[in-house]
């Protein structure tokens, strides 16, 4: 279900959320940002322990459709594949690097959900324009994505 976005006719492979990587968020080391995403979702340690041991692909995904989702997870689950994405790349500069120099198109997704394909072309964009900081239109682009997902979230409370 992942795979990795285009940019200007380009694949970027950074962009895949299944793509291993090690990052550190909360004192815990995940192996992808589909392995962040997936452990987000319940507040059980020991179907979180399952899913971070899982590994970074397809298999974490796995794990993490048999787990009990937390009940506030339709509402924060857009924020916290974010909150995955942007960890990935402020920890890995050979990730970020090419993400920053990839201009301010479009991300374009095909490989998921019609919902994920959405969401996480806005969660690069709006990645890249925040670290990026390359003035005024990267500010309002973030802004702009931020605003989004403010609103995805409090839709779905």
């Amino acid at each position: 279900m992942g795979g990795p976005g285009v940019i200007d006719g380009k694949e970027h492979p950074e962009t895949d959320n299944f793509l291993p990587c090690k990052f550190v968020i909360g004192g815990i080391t995940y192996s992808s940002a589909e392995n962040y995403f997936q452990c987000a979702k319940t507040t059980n340690e020991q179907d979180r322990e399952k899913i971070l041991n899982s590994g970074p692909g397809d298999s974490c995904r796995l794990a993490g459709q048999t787990v009990q989702l937390r009940s506030d997870w339709e509402s924060i689950k857009v924020d916290e594949m974010y909150k995955g994405n942007l960890a990935k790349f402020q920890q890995n500069e050979d990730l970020r690097k090419p993400l920053l120099e990839s201009g301010t198109g479009p991300v374009h997704f095909t490989l998921s959900t019609p919902f994920w394909n959405h969401w996480n072309d806005l969660i690069m964009q709006r990645i890249r324009a925040e670290l990026r900081q390359n003035g005024e239109e990267d500010a309002c682009r973030a802004t702009e994505i931020r605003q989004a997902m403010e609103r995805y979230a409090q839709e779905n409370k």
